[in-house]
């Protein structure tokens, strides 16, 4: 239902996350060379396996066209960041910091705990395609960099916030349940029994759910109920979006909505309106948000440099698309 080459920055600190098990390294066909340092053929292929392993426990399916598309930039993305992990060990090592230090430490030990679990900080890596200590030597050269990095003023703080207000603001949102059938009459039977109990004055959630959990041909459903959660416009599809939004509060679809998914009975439970933010209850977050933004930029700009010096060589068949 829900609707790079991403650079280390926005792999890590935009989602506040991030990696796999260490590589060996030696011996093997290589794929790339960093200033002379082998990436294992071996390694990158394992690297993708775990990956991909990852992507299919979230439900994709690579034995498709879209699969197999997305499987293409995938392995792209995920060598480019193989050698972004290489050019910053280097550095790291070249400069003799400490990937050990107890700051250190503590930055993963926050980016874990946001996360969630072990499982799922496990899985994030294998999706981002880094290993733990790339993380931590991703995590030493960028608070190297950036340490001068300060806070910016109260002025400047303000003119991020106007800027990008749009990330402060509570978007609209609809919290429902769905069940979803492959015929129109499977949909238009459902809601004829919805409709009985609500004559008797049943309750309507759990019926609907038990009618989801029944009938529902959506994976996970004999489990949720149909239960969505709460989302914001833009992470379903049109058809689908359009109808929930539009509906009232404590009701079901009277019509079955069709989707490419096959058709839809929807109950609404929540719809919460947009809502502009008070400025003096997230200027903390916002003065936060500023100052990551500028280490950042500063980060990027220095790793930028970095990458174009470096002796990257590709062997034949992971040289970069065109």
């Amino acid at each position: 239902m829900k609707k790079s080459q991403v650079g280390i920055i926005l792999g890590i600190l935009a989602l506040m996350l991030m990696a796999t098990g260490c590589s060996s390294l030696v011996g093997g066909k290589w794929a790339v060379k960093v200033n002379g340092d082998s990436i294992l053929v071996k390694d990158y292929d394992a690297r993708v396996a775990d990956a991909q392993k990852t992507y299919e426990k979230q439900g994709m399916k690579f034995d498709t066209d879209q699969g197999k598309q997305a499987l293409t930039q995938i392995k792209t993305q995920l060598l480019d960041r193989m050698i972004e992990g290489k050019i910053i060990a280097q550095e790291v090592k070249n400069q003799k910091l400490n990937p050990q230090d107890a700051a250190i430490t503590t930055q993963e030990d926050v980016i874990k705990k946001n996360i969630g679990d072990a499982t799922k900080f496990q899985d994030t890596l294998n999706q981002q395609g880094m290993t733990e200590p790339e993380l931590k030597n991703f995590l030493t050269l960028y608070s190297k960099i950036t340490v001068d990095v300060k806070a910016l003023s109260d002025t400047e703080v303000k003119a991020f916030f106007d800027k990008n207000i749009a990330n402060y603001s509570q978007p609209e949102s609809v919290t429902a349940h769905h069940i979803l059938v492959k015929t129109e009459d499977e949909a238009k039977a459902i809601i004829v029994q919805l409709q009985t109990a609500e004559k008797d004055n049943v309750a309507i959630l759990p019926k609907f759910e038990q009618l989801a959990k029944d009938n529902s041909i959506e994976p996970g459903a004999k489990q949720s109920g149909g239960d969505l959660g709460t989302f914001t416009k833009g992470k379903m599809v049109a058809e689908f979006e359009t109808a929930a939004f539009a509906q009232k509060v404590g009701t079901f679809s009277t019509t079955p909505v069709k989707t490419e998914f096959g058709y839809h009975v929807i109950f609404v439970q929540a719809h919460t309106p947009a809502a502009a933010p008070d400025y003096t209850k997230v200027k903390a977050q916002v003065a936060q948000d500023a100052l990551n933004q500028a280490k950042d930029a500063k980060f990027q700009t220095y790793f930028d440099a970095l990458r174009k010096k470096t002796k990257i060589e590709y062997a034949k068949g992971y040289e970069p698309a065109s």
